[in-house]
C-alpha cells in the first residue's frame, strides 16, 4: 500500500513541492510502486546484542575493539544492549533502475526515488515487528545509520559481518563502503530503559551546510 507520506517523500527526493505534483507525476509514481513490488525481494537480518559504552566509546557484543562515536553514545545513554539491522530490496531492483536510466532518465529517477522509500519501509516494518515483542518498561531508540552523524560509512562491515549478511540475505559492502545491492540499508537501534525520542534532527546531519531542502524551509524528514 503506498501511503500520503511515502507519496510525499518521493516527490521531495525527486524536487516537487507536493503542492506541485500534477496527477501525471503522481500516476507515475504509482506506477513506479507498481513494478518495484514486482522486481524486489525484501529481506531484513537484525539481532540483539549486548552494549557497553567508554567514554566517548561504544563497545558491541563481537566488536571488542569499539567504536568511537559521542552520536552513538548520545543514543544509547539509556541501552544496555541494541539491535543491529540490514535490509535490501535485492539486486533486481538495481538492475531496473540501471535499465530504465538507458531509456528514460525521469521514470529511472521516480522509481530510484521509491526504492529509497520502500526499503526504508521495510525496515519501519521490521522496527514494528521488534516493538510488538518489547517487555514493559523496554523501548526503542531512532534508528541510526553509517554516515548519519559521526558514525562513518565504514561501520557498515561491522554489521554486516555481525549478521553474516551476506550468506543470510545477499548484502554485501564494495572497497569505499558502498552497499551492495545499493537500494539497502545497515542501522544501529538501542533498546532503552526510558521512552526516547524517535525523531531524527537535522543537528546530527554531516549535510546540514548544503542541504537542499534546508534551502527550500523544508525538512528531508529525518
Amino acid at each position: 500500500m503506498i501511503t500520503e507520506n511515502m507519496m510525499n517523500d518521493v516527490l521531495r527526493y525527486i524536487g516537487i513541492p507536493k503542492d506541485k505534483a500534477d496527477e501525471q507525476i503522481k500516476e507515475k509514481v504509482e506506477e513506479s510502486f507498481k513494478v518495484l513490488h514486482q522486481v524486489a525481494t525484501p529481506k531484513i537480518a537484525y539481532q540483539k546484542i549486548k552494549v557497553a559504552l567508554e567514554g566517548d566509546k561504544v563497545i558491541l557484543q563481537g566488536m571488542p575493539n569499539g567504536l568511537q562515536s559521542r552520536d552513538l553514545v548520545k543514543l544509547l545513554k539509556n541501552s544496555k544492549s541494541c539491535f543491529i539491522m540490514a535490509a535490501t530490496l535485492g539486486i533486481e531492483v538495481d538492475r531496473k533502475i540501471a535499465n530504465l536510466q538507458k531509456i528514460d532518465m525521469l521514470q529511472a529517477m521516480i522509481i530510484d526515488a521509491c526504492a529509497s522509500v520502500l526499503i526504508d519501509d521495510v525496515c519501519d516494518q521490521a522496527e514494528i515487528e521488534i516493538m510488538n515483542r518489547l517487555e514493559a518498561g523496554q523501548y526503542l531508540t531512532m534508528r541510526f545509520s553509517p554516515g548519519y552523524g559521526d558514525v562513518p560509512l565504514e561501520f557498515s562491515e561491522e554489521i554486516l559481518d555481525m549478521l553474516m549478511a551476506q550468506k543470510r540475505i545477499g548484502l554485501t559492502l564494495t572497497k569505499t563502503h558502498i552497499l551492495l545491492p545499493t537500494k539497502s540499508i545497515t542501522a544501529l537501534i538501542g533498546l532503552s530503559n526510558q521512552k526516547e525520542n524517535r525523531q531524527k534532527s537535522c543537528g546530527h546531519c554531516n549535510l546540514v551546510k548544503t542541504c537542499i531542502y534546508r534551502r527550500r524551509g523544508e525538512r528531508c524528514g529525518l
